[in-house]
């Protein structure tokens, strides 16, 4: 065979032609590139869907961490795509990324979130807060004594027996606080862990109440006000579980010398203030596992005259339920709206006594009887959700021309925003209407106060001021998270969601912040309670009591529970 023979057969038969396994990479880059598009145009069609935006909305502040993360996956999967590392390289950054993230995982814990749903790490190996209070309770005796202290429930003007003060608008007795805590620091009275629970203290006299998580039993629990020695307990076979946080959610009220709460599986119950004894229980879901909304009853119980009032939902004419405050027998029950997490009151508007209700369905007023009266459609997160937490505020003399209307400011977070609703009655015919709607106050998980005209409250976690005519924003600044507020005077006092209590300006002109005291530690949604001077506040770890100093004495002993919100 010829020389020239010999090399033309050493030569493959199509040069330019690619082997099978360069086939196979070709046809992976490809698939690998449609899959690509796919996700994007997934991705539009998806934010195009108005499902998809409620639930976007709904991680808040996880959306940025989520879409960096999502942003990073397809910058991997681009450059796997196009540079085609070799295998050795993908197995080793793949056993690399694994080890991390088992690594992590040995190390770091979820323990809930918060309410930004950012989630709240800690170290595997550290203590619950289950533990830690089960560990507190043994060097406890007395935690553990069957015998409780009689206590006598003496009222006085400066009590905060039941969920925001006596008008459920946060707006308390108007005593002069000192402002200026580096001079004159707020004196600390106790402090001690407390089972788990989300709501916050009604005080009367010297009894402080509240409600915890005490391992598969729901805890009632009245600590004296200035040493926190418990006094009693009264516990029911009762657990709700929830990944931000299980326990009670409600705050206890007080009246006539018994405690009424009501759990986070909807059991109402009614105890004697003085010895903690049941007088009498009802369960207001009758199917609680069915029935209950996703995050627990928080709605805190009404007592007016010898009624208790709950708005449970949980089937037709259960929207707003009226029990018998003696004996618990039920009285009334009217609406079939759903629940959501804000609690009732007894308002006046358009020249007749109504119950509020800030439910599922929106903002509904029921008479005295608990018939449905009106309802302004206010559907927050879905149908499936339907969050609406913050409590509705009356504002007095917006149009003291009119005699047959009535004005409520209403605020929910998700993207919601506050309105201002005007509502009037012609005859028997009820009517609502929005006077204002603003985007600027989305109070997501806290409640707001109106002051001389003036809304105050935490926009997705920054205070926030709002002319309560416009709904336009004054000022926006001071980052407090998901935390509460109550109106002291012309003060703000506010329970950040750190912990901190925080005092500042109710001006609006500008921000201020006057002082802070690092009361609590991690994360704190209960509402903070402020029975004259004595500051009680708690978290699902500890609570803990202050005395705050005064600019003048004589205001604790003449201080007076001013009349609800109004616009001058």
């Amino acid at each position: 065979m010829s020389n020239e023979t010999q090399h033309s057969d050493s030569q493959p038969a199509n040069p330019e032609k690619p082997d099978g396994w360069a086939k196979f990479v070709l046809a992976m880059q490809a698939i690998g590139i449609g899959l690509v598009i796919a996700a994007i145009v997934t991705v539009i069609r998806l934010i195009q869907h108005p499902q998809f935006r409620s639930v976007y909305l709904g991680l808040d502040q996880m959306r940025t961490p989520l879409v960096a993360i999502g942003v990073a996956v397809l910058a991997l999967a681009g450059f796997v795509i196009w540079y085609r590392p070799n295998l050795r390289t993908l197995a080793v950054g793949a056993a690399v990324l694994l080890v991390v993230g088992l690594g992590a995982r040995s190390l770091i814990r979820i323990d809930s979130y918060y309410g930004g749903m950012l989630p709240r790490f800690t170290w595997r190996w550290a203590p619950t807060a289950e533990e830690q209070f089960a560990a507190y309770l043994e060097e406890q005796p007395q935690a553990s004594d069957a015998s409780p202290t009689a206590i006598e429930l003496q009222e006085s003007k400066h009590d905060y027996a039941t969920f925001l003060g006596p008008n459920r608008d946060g707006i308390l007795n108007a005593i002069d606080l000192e402002t200026d805590w580096s001079a004159h620091p707020p004196r600390e009275l106790w402090r001690h862990p407390v089972g788990l629970g989300w709501g916050g203290f009604a005080v009367v006299g010297q009894a402080a109440i509240t409600q915890e998580q005490r391992g598969d039993e729901e805890a009632v629990v009245c600590y004296d006000l200035k040493t926190g020695r418990q006094l009693w307990t009264y516990s029911s076979p009762v657990r709700f579980e929830d990944e931000h946080g299980d326990g009670p959610r409600a705050n206890p009220t007080v009246a006539n010398g018994r405690v009424y709460t009501i759990g986070a599986t909807g059991l109402l119950t009614c105890l004697d203030g003085s010895n903690g004894k049941m007088i009498w229980q009802q369960e207001t879901l009758s199917d609680p596992k069915t029935q209950n909304i996703l995050w627990g009853m928080s709605g805190s119980p009404l007592v007016i005259g010898d009624r208790v009032i709950v708005t449970p939902g949980g089937g037709a004419g259960r929207a707003l339920v009226a029990y018998d405050a003696d004996d618990g027998r039920e009285l009334f029950s009217g609406g079939d709206d759903p629940s959501a997490y804000s609690s009732p009151a007894q308002v006046d508007l358009a020249g007749q006594k109504q119950f509020l209700s800030f439910n599922g369905a929106g903002l509904r007023g029921f008479d005295e009887q608990g018939q449905p009266l009106w309802l302004h459609a206010w559907l927050t997160q879905g149908e499936s959700q339907r969050v609406n937490v913050a409590q509705p505020i009356v504002v007095q003399d917006f149009d003291p021309a009119s005699h047959d209307a009535g004005y409520v400011l209403i605020s929910s977070g998700y993207g919601m925003g506050a309105a201002l609703l005007r509502i009037s009655r012609e005859d028997d015919t009820w009517r609502t209407e929005e006077v204002w709607r603003s985007k600027q106050l989305k109070a997501k998980m806290s409640n707001f106060v109106v002051h001389d005209g003036f809304v105050y409250g935490l926009d997705n976690g920054i205070l926030t001021c709002l002319d309560a005519r416009t709904g336009k924003r004054n000022w926006k600044r001071g980052r407090y998270g998901h935390g509460q507020l109550l109106l002291v005077g012309d003060v703000l006092l506010i329970q950040a969601e750190s912990g901190e209590v925080v005092l500042a300006a109710a001006n609006p002109e500008s921000y201020q912040e006057w002082s802070r005291l690092a009361a609590l530690q991690d994360k704190t949604w209960n509402n903070a309670t402020l029975a004259g001077n004595i500051l009680v506040v708690r978290n699902d770890r500890e609570a803990a009591a202050f005395e705050l100093p005064l600019r003048s004495e004589s205001s604790l002993a003449l201080g007076s529970n001013p009349p609800e919100a109004s616009i001058p």
